[in-house]
């Protein structure tokens, strides 16, 4: 597989309801996309970086620069040979960095499988079509409003609740009895094997571009 070329496109999408965490309140998902073009096919790929080197030592600028002066020079100087499976050894003498690296591999094997019309479910070995999906809870003002939030997800079907919480924060100190129990009791709701991954984000929204 040959790449024509690599674009790397800043984004910035705003998200449905603000996302609370211990960092603070986030309202848009800023991220970099990948977006690997070859003769027949395109594939896409998104960085799981932040904006800061908060959360992890990588950031967005960082994985910027990386990909584009080290791991894209590396990937373009295989030509023909590339295929997904080669990106690891490929880019393995650059230390570190793997979130840089996973979403320059993730982008060729995109493109790759649509080269081949292979689905990345078989790619992979799936033996079904569908999988219980879950969503990531942000820190809410009281109990009862994160009951509340809880309550609503699982009516529409997730079945895995990540619950962000804050120790500093007065929610958990004024929480009322027994709510964990019913927390926990909501948690472990019957699972239902077809439910779809909820939209975080919209995606209208500023955008940024790179050629390499």
């Amino acid at each position: 597989m040959k790449i024509e070329h690599i674009e790397l496109r800043r984004v910035k999408l705003p998200l449905v309801t603000p996302f609370r965490t211990s960092f603070g309140v986030s309202f848009e998902r800023e991220t970099t996309l990948v977006r690997v073009v070859t003769a027949t096919a395109e594939g896409w790929a998104e960085c799981a970086a932040e904006p800061d080197p908060l959360y992890s030592s990588e950031f967005l600028d960082g994985c910027d620069l990386v990909l584009r002066d080290h791991l894209i020079p590396r990937l373009r100087a295989l030509g023909d040979r590339l295929t997904a499976e080669h990106v690891g050894s490929c880019l393995g003498p650059v230390k570190g960095h793997p979130m840089s690296k996973a979403v320059l591999e993730t982008a060729v094997l995109d493109a790759q499988l649509k080269e081949t019309g292979v689905a990345l479910g078989q790619y992979l070995g799936a033996v079904r079509d569908r999988v219980p999906a879950g969503v990531s809870v942000g820190i809410m003002d009281s109990i009862d409003q994160l009951l509340d939030a809880v309550a609503g997800y699982l009516a529409e079907g997730y079945v895995r609740i990540k619950l962000k919480i804050d120790p500093a924060g007065t929610s958990t100190r004024s929480a009322p009895s027994g709510s964990a129990s019913v927390l926990t009791s909501c948690c472990r709701s019957t699972p239902t094997p077809h439910t779809p991954w909820r939209m975080l984000a919209t995606w209208p929204g500023s955008t940024r571009s790179i050629l390499c």
